[in-house]
């Protein structure tokens, strides 16, 4: 089970760093971080997800601390 976890966090970190170089490559071919995000921001919905887990956690402290 060590073993498989060990892959999974290798691949995890080579998919961020593969992500970083891309972003990287973007930013050196013209490209600027407003749109990087709104690229972003349309496939993956960023802004309803930040929302979400903001809504999630607030929920969960109010249960918690009350």
């Amino acid at each position: 089970m060590k073993k498989g976890w060990k892959i999974v966090g290798i691949l995890v970190l080579v998919i961020i760093i593969l992500g970083a170089v891309c972003v990287g490559v973007g930013l050196l071919t013209g490209g600027d971080t407003t749109r990087i995000y709104s690229v972003l921001d349309n496939r993956f919905n960023l802004t309803e997800l930040y929302k979400a887990y903001v809504q999630y956690f607030a929920e969960w402290e109010q249960i918690l601390f009350g």
